[in-house]
């Protein structure tokens, strides 16, 4: 009896670890060519066409999806009885089936870089492939609302910074959404709107037009030294011409483009870092809220380019988050920008038409006013009263108690009117 047990107890441990051993290796796939390894590691791709091929083992169905920053024109070769789906997705995916089989992936890639593929089931991925189309959607349709209403305010304001931060929103919007495959599952078949070439291109205008933005509002130009101010507005414009030379399809020239990219935006960014520091040293209006957007920024381009492997939602959203508080806190500088220089220009403008010792509008001042009030009497129509007031025997009391006194008497007269008028009224000081 007692060997019985035992009999049986040394098969369930076998079993058991069977199971163990086993179940990893029969639900998994891995590549095989060009080079073995597991699809936790970065697949390195080279230039031209790329063969990858896969052993997969699994006990049901999986989703296997990479993205295409690197990827063009992926294609699947299988057997005659395995039958492998591609799925609408942001991303290249392909729906696996259970059993044990090989099959090649071919794609073709213009410069040399690490593709980062993963192997899910179909609900997981079909839940995180919908969130991530409504997270990049709704990132998309925040930009260009924000580009409208800032060109508008910038056409009102006929603020040239206003042109470029709107320009800056929506070269960011179309790079994101072009480099997250947004567009590719409205357009699977224009390979074009999912190459490097274009994204290069919009990854270029957004760094120049940032730029370029923060340097009007903060008019660095006119408290940084020259040499300071070129090189901010040079290192843009070489990542702008970067970038189009990365669309070039010159291969050689393609690939140094990329490699200096990343490298020329963070000197940029480093050196508009810095002159926006000594901005908010010099006690420049606005200049607070733009440093604290640009440490947001240059943190998530660290993890971006120089730290891709640490973690993929940080390699991923990262970017996308600090570009969309970056926009935030862009915004607030611009509008306590624009307040201030509309302060100003009420403080300029006050100056200029009211009286210089009594609460009431000089000449000109009220000149202006009652020439607006006539122009909107004769297009609404109504009643207008004018009234002249002719201080007599005024002289007298300058003459008898001197000139302070007759100015206190002016000051008297000008809050009993203020006081005895209504808000639409206009009351001045044409002279005397």
């Amino acid at each position: 009896m007692k060997q019985g047990i035992g009999r049986y107890k040394l098969v369930f441990i076998s079993v058991l670890l069977m199971m163990l051993f086993s179940s990893p290796g029969y639900a998994d796939c891995q590549v095989i060519a060009p080079q073995a390894q597991t699809l936790q590691q970065p697949l390195d791709i080279s230039l031209g066409l790329n063969d990858i091929q896969f052993k997969c083992r699994l006990a049901e169905a999986r989703v296997l999806s990479f993205p295409l920053d690197a990827l063009q024109k992926p294609s699947v070769y299988t057997g005659q009885d395995v039958i492998i789906t591609p799925l609408a997705s942001a991303r290249a995916a392909y729906l696996l089936p259970e059993g044990v089989y090989q099959f090649t992936l071919t794609a073709e890639s213009d410069h040399i870089s690490k593709v980062s593929m993963s192997l899910r089931d179909l609900g997981t991925f079909q839940r995180d492939n919908n969130l991530h189309i409504l997270t990049i959607s709704a990132f998309g349709g925040f930009c260009i609302a924000l580009c409208i209403y800032v060109g508008i305010l910038g056409r009102s304001l006929r603020n040239a910074g206003f042109y470029a931060y709107s320009g800056y929103i929506l070269s960011a919007g179309f790079f994101f959404v072009l480099q997250e495959g947004i567009l590719r599952i409205v357009f699977p078949a224009v390979h074009w709107l999912h190459s490097h070439q274009i994204k290069a291109i919009f990854a270029g205008a957004t760094v120049y037009t940032a730029l370029r933005f923060i340097t009007l509002l903060l008019d660095l130009r006119l408290i940084l030294k020259r040499w300071e101010y070129q090189i901010i507005l040079y290192s843009g414009i070489v990542v702008l011409g970067l970038g189009v030379i990365a669309a070039l399809p010159i291969a050689p020239l393609h690939a140094i483009a990329n490699q200096l990219m990343g490298l020329v935006t963070l000197i940029g960014m480093v050196a508009v870092t810095l002159a926006t520091a000594y901005a908010l040293l010099r006690k420049i209006h606005g200049a607070g809220w733009v440093l604290i957007a640009l440490l947001v920024l240059l943190s998530a381009m660290v993890f971006r380019v120089y730290l891709p492997d640490v973690n993929e939602f940080l390699h991923r959203y990262a970017l996308i988050v600090a570009v969309t508080v970056e926009a935030l806190l862009l915004a607030i500088a611009a509008s306590e920008r624009v307040k201030r220089l509309q302060s100003d220009k009420m403080q300029a403008y006050l100056a200029a038409s009211s009286d210089p010792l009594c609460p009431v509008l000089n000449r000109r001042g009220w000149e202006e006013s009652a020439q607006k009030m006539m122009t909107r009497h004769s297009k609404e129509g109504g009643v207008l009263l004018l009234l002249f007031i002719d201080l007599d025997d005024f002289k007298q009391i300058n003459d008898t108690y001197g000139h302070r006194v007759g100015d206190q008497a002016l000051v008297i007269l000008a809050k009993i009117l203020n006081s005895q008028s209504r808000a639409q009224d206009i009351v001045g000081r044409l002279g005397g």
